[in-house]
């Protein structure tokens, strides 16, 4: 529990407390409207100092490292299992938690020593430790255990749900003592705190982190920056049949091809012998039409008919004398050796045009045998530069079925995993619904804890505390019947906190208090607020438990409650107040 809390700060109003119920207020300035609020007389500041005390971060923006109070230290006394602790922090210096007490001349603490004041002190982090282990059992060496591990409870998470704060949104949903706690968070350390078995949910949140990992490469994988790089498995199978069969093709072609060293001379060979061919024939053609006509102009060549001659000149009326056909008869000889001269000429031109066609004719055969038998040989092997280009063609081919097949077995790899993550929670839901069985009795204290509490509230509506093991881990969840904004989702808060102190204090853990902030009850019907007030009075009566709460005197006053809680003892000494400047709990105001 929790004994004292004061600070350095002159003007600062210490705060004792006692066991059992005690009551803060905060006093109306006389004669102010209802429009001036007491938000700023310090309730809600206790509660951070409480927190600051017991290890809570200290950042930049943190009320203690403001410029008024980052000077001034804070200290706590508390009763925690017996043993009274003191403890002092400041704003300047958040990482050292000073000892104002023997902390029992415990041995095995790491306390140092400060070189400037030489007073004792624990690192901020042993002292989250310490309190762990002392308030809820963790271990007091954490190295070398899961707890080292994230996704584990912790001390911080568990002690907000004895000591919510305002300012982290505490006061939205019952399971959650930050509004935007994770998930894994709230599981875990309401598993423990319930007395479950907590390393489902921590292994319920290594599923979850693979899931997270797989929902990220199959959204590259669909089009992001894996798009070309992995595929469906039904899509793959079929091109990686496809390429291989490819590449076997290409193989077996490679496999039977000869190179011919000469194959570019022998190519160039049977390219220049088709030319010389084409020649021939081009040649041979024009041969023939020559002794045509050879043949025509010999068939044509006789010498001159005499008679014809005589009848020309006799037609012109010449009389040929003597001499003239003397003369005729010579011209008529001489036609006949013209004509049997140009005869043996045009013999002899036949002749040769006739050998010339046949030696053209007999060398475009012997040309065509050699190409022929050139080509026989070029179509059983072939060229180095065609062999080299076919094992380029097949190292494409086999590169890209290679790259399919890797392409399809990290596409098995992934629905193999979903699959595999399915199976994982799939075990995970039985190994907690198996918990929940063996953990039967704590369960149903914890849901009867809970549900005759919410019937203290109400007559006439039903509520009731659900434990679920669902395939996401475990579900905590209180429902009243009514309308949210009438103080229920306050009351579900309530006796969700009030369960933890009683469940806690029976096994002999947790802090010994329950704190809440005069803001758990906002817009709450007065007496309801009265009925909580008497049920947390009630659980302190006789476990040495304590429960405190901050409230405004003027609620406080009309509040129905029963002649069994006496009003004076209940109100502590200190009163905070808006009537002056120094009416607050630090005894100033700042922004």
């Amino acid at each position: 529990m929790i004994l004292s809390i004061g600070s350095s700060l002159e003007t600062f109003k210490r705060v004792e407390f006692r066991e059992g119920f005690n009551v803060l207020l905060s006093d109306r300035q006389p004669g102010a409207s209802d429009k001036q609020t007491r938000n700023s007389v310090g309730k809600t500041s206790l509660v951070e100092i409480i927190h600051f005390l017991l290890g809570a971060e200290c950042s930049k923006k943190s009320l203690f490292r403001t410029d008024e109070l980052i000077e001034h230290s804070f200290s706590g006394a508390f009763d925690f299992g017996g043993g009274k602790l003191a403890v002092e922090r400041s704003g300047s210096a958040p990482a050292q938690i000073f000892l104002l007490s023997e902390f029992d001349e415990r041995n095995d603490l790491p306390i140092k020593i400060d070189k400037q004041s030489g007073r004792p002190y624990l690192s901020n982090k042993n002292w989250k430790v310490f309190l762990g282990h002392i308030l809820f059992g963790l271990p007091a060496d954490q190295s070398g255990t899961i707890y080292e591990e994230s996704f584990t409870p912790s001390f911080r998470s568990m002690i907000s749900y004895f000591i919510r704060r305002q300012n982290s949104g505490a006061f939205i949903s019952p399971e959650r003592q930050v509004e935007k706690q994770q998930t894994w968070d709230w599981q875990e350390n309401l598993s423990y705190l319930f007395g479950l078995d907590w390393r489902i949910s921590f292994e319920f949140q290594k599923v979850k982190a693979r899931e997270n990992a797989f929902k990220e490469l199959k959204k590259a994988a669909k089009g992001g920056a894996l798009g070309d790089v992995i595929g469906t498995v039904a899509e793959l199978r079929s091109e990686v049949t496809v390429a291989e069969r490819k590449a076997k093709q290409r193989r077996e072609q490679l496999e039977n091809f000869q190179v011919l060293e000469s194959y570019d001379e022998l190519a160039a060979r049977a390219a220049c012998a088709k030319t010389k061919m084409q020649a021939l024939v081009r040649e041979t053609v024009s041969l023939r039409e020559t002794l045509d006509h050879l043949e025509e102009a010999l068939a044509s060549e006789a010498p001159p008919d005499p008679t014809i001659l005589e009848k020309v000149y006799a037609s012109a009326g010449v009389e040929l004398p003597g001499v003239a056909l003397k003369r005729l008869d010579e011209v008529r000889v001489f036609y006949v050796s013209v004509v049997g001269n140009r005869k043996s000429h045009l013999q002899r031109e036949i002749s040769n045009v006739t050998e010339k066609i046949d030696a053209n004719t007999a060398r475009a055969s012997i040309l065509d045998q050699d190409r022929q038998q050139t080509l026989k040989t070029l179509e059983s092997r072939g060229a180095l530069e065609d062999f080299l280009a076919l094992q380029k063609v097949l190292a494409e081919l086999e590169a890209e079925a290679a790259n399919l097949r890797e392409r399809f077995k990290a596409a098995e790899l992934l629905e193999g995993a979903k699959t595999q993550l399915d199976i994982d929670r799939g075990n995970l839901h039985r190994r907690l619904q198996q918990d929940f069985q063996e953990r039967k009795e704590a369960l149903d204290e914890a849901i009867l804890l809970v549900t005759e509490a919410i019937s203290e509230f109400y007559d006439d509506r039903d509520g009731r505390f659900e434990i679920s093991a669902t395939d996401r881990g475990p579900e905590f969840k209180i429902s009243i019947e009514g309308d949210r904004g009438d103080g229920i989702a306050s009351m579900e808060i309530f006796c969700l906190d009030l369960a933890l102190l009683n469940l806690n204090a029976a096994k002999s853990r947790g802090p010994g208090f329950l704190l809440h902030d005069s803001h758990l009850f906002d817009g709450v019907d007065e007496r309801q607020i009265a009925r909580a007030l008497t049920l947390g009075a009630q659980a302190t009566e006789t476990q040495g438990l304590q429960y405190i709460v901050t409230m405004n005197s003027d609620i406080f006053d009309r509040l129905p409650l029963p002649d069994t809680i006496d009003r004076d003892q209940v109100v502590l000494r200190t009163r905070l107040s808006d009537e002056t400047e120094s009416g607050g709990l630090f005894g100033f105001r700042f922004d």
